[in-house]
């Protein structure tokens, strides 16, 4: 089933966000949301990516993943190598109106992140329907218009 994504522009500020995973793509997401202020929190079993004991204001839960952990959260980001368990998360967070990023599949989530330019009075946000390096090269293209003088 293919979903049709609403773009739509959200603070993050203080809201509870958890990343269930810590590999390379969950270092990433987690950066990207600790910059828009999101209180951000990590669930895994063991830390893949060292980088991200380096991060600031940052818990980290080295336990497993279980529905309790849902509780006053805004957004999930499903980042284990385990795609039918991304797919599990999805499910369960879906069904309690739980915004939910799953990093192994384009259907299974509910919220994309997507490339981002800011520029002084701009911002502007490009998906390219869960192609990633598509939406960074249009990203790239709009960054060189924007900023031609």
């Amino acid at each position: 089933m293919e979903r049709k994504f609403f773009p739509l522009f959200v603070d993050l500020n203080d809201k509870r966000c958890l990343v269930i995973g810590a590999g390379n793509i969950a270092y990433r997401k987690i950066k990207t949301l600790l910059k828009y202020g999101a209180k951000v929190e990590v669930i895994t079993k063991e830390v893949a990516e060292d980088k991200i004991l380096d991060l600031q204001n940052l818990k980290i839960f080295k336990k497993d993943f279980s529905e309790e952990d849902l509780e006053d959260v805004f957004l999930v980001v499903a980042a284990t190598s385990n795609s039918d368990f991304n797919k599990k998360i999805f499910e369960t967070c879906n069904k309690k109106n739980i915004l939910v990023n799953n990093m192994t599949s384009k259907i299974d989530m509910n919220a994309r992140f997507s490339a981002v330019y800011e520029g002084e009075s701009v911002q502007v946000a490009v998906s390219s329907k869960g192609y990633p390096k598509k939406s960074l090269e249009i990203r790239d293209s709009i960054k060189k218009m924007l900023e031609k003088k």
